[in-house]
């Protein structure tokens, strides 16, 4: 039996083009994790920020706060998918035990 479990997943996308760009690159972030059979509970947009140091020749990325629930079993492919979106620029994924840990 594939256990579900809640997650939350900090995601920077590349911040050129138009908003309405962006939206549609955000929209995309849905799509691996509905394919795997997860459902998204929100999605927050952070807004645009600088970046600490450059990272694949970006200086500056559009961050999201993805919560969503997924199979466990799941959450290897899904980092996969996310390295092959070319607009993805970073992304952390953590369970809701690695969350309620780092919040104490």
């Amino acid at each position: 039996m594939d256990r579900t479990r809640e997650y939350e997943a900090m995601i920077i996308i590349r911040s050129g083009g138009t908003e309405q760009e962006l939206a549609q690159q955000a929209a995309r972030l849905e799509e691996p994790i509905k394919k795997l059979g997860g459902r998204i509970d929100s999605i927050q947009p952070m807004g645009r920020r600088r970046l600490a140091f450059r990272i694949a020749r970006q200086t500056e990325g559009c961050y999201y706060v993805v919560r969503f629930h997924a199979p466990t079993q799941q959450i290897g492919e899904l980092e996969r998918l996310f390295r092959l979106n070319e607009s993805v620029v970073r992304f952390i994924i953590l369970s809701e035990d690695e969350l309620a840990s780092a919040r104490n």
